[in-house]
């Protein structure tokens, strides 16, 4: 009698733990945006208030012209969520293959520079990963994002083109942000405009 009982048990055990896997795989596509890769930095290309290497407003939006001025670097279309919108952009790979910045069209210029990678590092040695203190956080006025940055803190320096956004942890509101809350994030994202 009791054998007939655990039978069904197991079977319901090793149910849950393939859905278990089959959820966390989801979970893992889903945060893609926020992964942080492990590789080395890209040699020479640095965020700066003007851009990134020789990419700035004057450069063409188009994948040859935004690959010559990254010394060579693979530059592809990919395909990104913003506002609950599926959008079109250019992205640079690293030699790892990892995605490591972003551009957004703006008149057939490049508008925007977002780097998602740890291999490029900001103006001041920031980087994808950093907590909010290592990043230099405290020298930046935050406020709450909105639109695609929910949950997170967007943050700038005063007369900087770069805004830096962190990842705070159970944050889903738009409220004013805590000073604990700050400490417990982590910089997901550099945005560069001009």
């Amino acid at each position: 009698m009791m054998t007939r009982m655990i039978q069904p048990f197991r079977s319901f055990i090793g149910v849950l733990a393939a859905l278990s896997v089959l959820m966390l795989g989801a979970c893992a596509s889903a945060v893609d945006d926020l992964a942080v890769p492990i590789a080395p930095s890209v040699s020479g290309i640095q965020l700066t208030e003007t851009g990134i290497g020789l990419v700035d407003q004057s450069t063409r939006y188009n994948s040859r012209e935004i690959a010559a001025a990254l010394d060579g670097a693979r530059v592809e279309t990919v395909q990104a969520t913003s506002n609950g919108r599926i959008t079109s952009l250019l992205a640079a790979f690293a030699p790892s293959g990892l995605q490591m910045l972003r551009f957004e069209n703006s008149g057939g210029r490049v508008g925007a520079i977002h780097v998602v990678s740890e291999d490029v590092p900001g103006p001041r040695g920031e980087r994808i990963g950093q907590t909010y203190a290592q990043a230099g956080g405290s020298g930046m006025r935050c406020q709450p994002g909105t639109d695609t940055w929910v949950g997170m803190a967007v943050c700038r320096r005063d007369g900087s083109a770069i805004t830096y956004v962190f990842a705070v942890p159970l944050r889903s509101s738009i409220a004013p942000l805590r000073g604990s809350e700050l400490r417990q994030s982590n910089l997901t994202r550099m945005v560069w405009r001009p």
